[in-house]
This record gives C-alpha cells, sequence and structure tokens, in this order.
C-alpha cells in the first residue's frame, strides 16, 4: 500500500491522525484526500476497523443526545404555547360566558364533540339544527375562517349519496367542495325501524389551539354550573 502512495510525509501524517481517531470526514476536510482514497488505505487494518467501530458508537450516542435535547426544547415549547392558549381561553370564556351562543356552542360540544383528538375541533351528529348552532359558533365565536371548515358525511349504502351531500350543504351552508370524500356504511335498515334519512354529518376544522381552548372552556363552564 504504502508503495502507492507519492508523499510518503503526508501518508504518514493522515495515519498518525487516523491512529489518534480522526474520522474521514475530518481527514479529507483537513488534508484535501477524498474518502475513497482514505477507505483504500486503511479500511482492511484492524486498528482502523476499530476506530470506524469506536465512531460510529460515539456518533450514535451524539444523535441520541441531540434528538434528547431537541426533544426537551420542544416539549419547553409546547408547554409555553399551551399555557399560552389556556390564558387566551380563559379571557374569552370571562368575556363572552353571558353570550348564549358562546354557552350553547361549549354545551353541545361537551356532550357531542370530539375530545380525544388533539389537533381538532369535531362534533358529529344526525340532527341539522344541532350541527347548525355548532358550525355557527364555529364561525361567530371561533372566528373560523370559511375556507379553513371541512365537513364529512357518513351514509348508509340504501341513503343516496348526492342528494344526502346536497342536504347537509345546505343545512350547514358549506360548499360541497369543503366536504371531504363520503363514508358508506353497510344499511342498518333491517336492524332498526328508525331510519337516518340523510346520513350522519361530521364538521370540524385542524386546529391545536381550539382543541386546547374548546377543553379548557368545558372546563370552566363545569365549574360554574355543577351544584
Amino acid at each position: 500500500m504504502i508503495r502507492l502512495v507519492r508523499n510518503l510525509d503526508l501518508f504518514k501524517q493522515i495515519e498518525k491522525s487516523r491512529k489518534l481517531g480522526r474520522s474521514y470526514s475530518q481527514l479529507r476536510s483537513e488534508f484535501g484526500i477524498s474518502k475513497s482514497t482514505l477507505s483504500s488505505w486503511f479500511s482492511k487494518t484492524k486498528w482502523s476497523g476499530e476506530i470506524k467501530t469506536r465512531l460510529a458508537i460515539k456518533n450514535k450516542e451524539r444523535s441520541r443526545l441531540h434528538i434528547m435535547h431537541l426533544n426537551k426544547i420542544r416539549l419547553e415549547h409546547k408547554v409555553i404555547r399551551d399555557e399560552k392558549y389556556l390564558r387566551e381561553a380563559r379571557m374569552v370564556y370571562e368575556e363572552n360566558k353571558n353570550n348564549p351562543l358562546f354557552v350553547a356552542g361549549i354545551s353541545l360540544y361537551w356532550g357531542e364533540g370530539e375530545k380525544v383528538n388533539k389537533g381538532r375541533v369535531s362534533l358529529i351528529n344526525t340532527d341539522s339544527g344541532l350541527l347548525q348552532v355548532e358550525i355557527n359558533f364555529f364561525r361567530k365565536i371561533l372566528k373560523i375562517p370559511e375556507s379553513k371548515l371541512r365537513a364529512a358525511v357518513f351514509i348508509y349504502s340504501d341513503i343516496d349519496e348526492s342528494a344526502a351531500l346536497n342536504y347537509w350543504s345546505n343545512e350547514i351552508r358549506l360548499p360541497r367542495d369543503q366536504f371531504i370524500k363520503t363514508q358508506i356504511l353497510p344499511s342498518r335498515s333491517i336492524l332498526t325501524k328508525r331510519k337516518v334519512t340523510n346520513g350522519i354529518c361530521n364538521i370540524y376544522y385542524s386546529s391545536v389551539e381550539f382543541s386546547i381552548k374548546m377543553k379548557e372552556w368545558i372546563k370552566l363552564l363545569a365549574n360554574e354550573m355543577r351544584l
């Protein structure tokens, strides 16, 4: 191998640096020698292989610590963000607790709304009047932009999809292009005498902020209303 090296002194310097634990990237940066050349010089030596193993372990530990550090920063930012949302929610509650639409929106959500998904506010029901009130709450209290509102319809296989979509679009005054793909469920007409004529509609808005605030408003309302 050494016979192939044109500058033996340079080779010796690089070899010494490698034995001190320098990586190929560091050697390339320091001496201007390509990784392929360095590999051809040292990859078959036992001592260089051991260095490579040690560097891999070291890099893995460094990556683990870096990820832990980033996760800690993200958690700190999340705590700060959530506290901000909670403070804002308490202020809005005090300002609106005598507003019938505000109280109705929270109450309906308390009973029927999504409480598991932390990334959106969502309510599903067969009652168009109930959904009209809730989407009015979304629009007038939460100030959700019209373009951000979404809906989804769930129908049984014996219900006409287009008719159901038109019905819900008209009832909640939301364009059909803001409805996601309709979910078709097996007909349950043989299981119950009560027929769901227009299916089930889910109205929602993706928002961590309002998901957090909604839960806080429910908590504040509960504290005021319970005995």
